[in-house]
C-alpha cells in the first residue's frame, strides 16, 4: 500500500514508501474537507501528487472516504491510510496536478484563492465610526462575504467581531456588490477559529 507523504509514526498504518514519500512538500494550507456527512476545514501540512498529510477537527479512521479541496486543487477523492490524534494521512484516488497549488495567480489570470465556506453567522463590523449589524454568508481564512444595509466603499478600513467565536479581526473591504461586500482580514484566520465558526 502507498503513503501519501511524509507523516510520524502512528499506531496503525499501511507501509510507506519512500520514493513518493521524498517528493513531498511541505505546506501550511487551508483545505476544505467532506466526510460524507459535513464538511468542515482541515490545515494541509505536506501535500504529494499522491496525498497529504493534514491536521483535522474531527474524528477519522483508517480507511475512511473523503474529499479533499484546496487553492488551486479541484475536489480530489482520497482514502484516509494513517490517523495519528487529529493528523491523517490521506492518499487520493488519482495522481494529482500540484503546479496549480504554489501558483499565486490561477490559469484565467485571478489570484488563487482558498476554498470558502457557507455559513449563517451574525456579526459585527465597525467601520466609519459605526457599529453595524451584519450576516456572514461564507467565511474562509482570508476573508468574509457580508450582507448589511450599509453603504461601504472599497478600501475602507474596519474591524468585525463574531459574538460567541472569541472572534474580533481587522481587515479592508476589498469587494462591493449587490448589497454584499467582501471583508478581507488583516491577518490569516487560523484554523481552530475557522472551525469553531463551521460548527454553528
Amino acid at each position: 500500500m502507498t503513503m501519501p507523504c511524509v507523516h510520524p509514526a502512528p499506531a496503525q498504518m499501511a507501509q510507506p514508501d519512500s520514493r513518493r514519500a521524498a517528493r513531498s512538500a511541505t505546506v501550511l494550507l487551508i483545505g476544505k474537507i467532506h466526510d460524507g456527512r459535513s464538511t468542515t476545514a482541515c490545515l494541509v501540512l505536506n501535500l504529494s501528487e499522491f496525498g497529504l498529510m493534514a491536521r483535522i477537527a474531527f474524528s477519522a479512521t483508517v480507511g475512511m472516504r473523503v474529499a479533499v479541496e484546496m487553492r488551486g486543487m479541484p475536489l480530489a477523492s482520497a482514502t484516509i491510510r494513517w490517523v495519528n490524534g487529529t493528523r491523517v494521512g490521506m492518499e487520493f484516488d488519482h495522481k494529482q496536478d500540484l503546479n496549480p497549488v504554489f501558483c499565486l495567480m490561477s490559469a484565467d489570470g485571478l489570484v488563487a484563492r482558498a476554498p470558502r465556506f457557507p455559513v449563517r453567522l451574525k456579526a459585527v463590523l465597525r467601520i466609519a465610526g459605526r457599529a453595524v449589524p451584519v450576516d456572514i454568508g461564507n467565511i474562509s481564512p482570508g476573508g468574509v462575504r457580508l450582507i448589511a444595509e450599509i453603504t461601504v466603499e472599497r478600501g475602507q478600513t474596519g474591524q468585525i467581531s463574531v459574538p460567541g467565536h472569541d472572534l474580533c479581526l481587522f481587515g479592508c473591504v476589498r469587494w462591493v456588490q449587490d448589497g454584499a461586500f467582501g471583508f478581507h482580514f488583516s491577518s490569516p484566520l487560523p484554523l481552530s477559529a475557522l472551525s469553531r465558526c463551521l460548527q454553528e
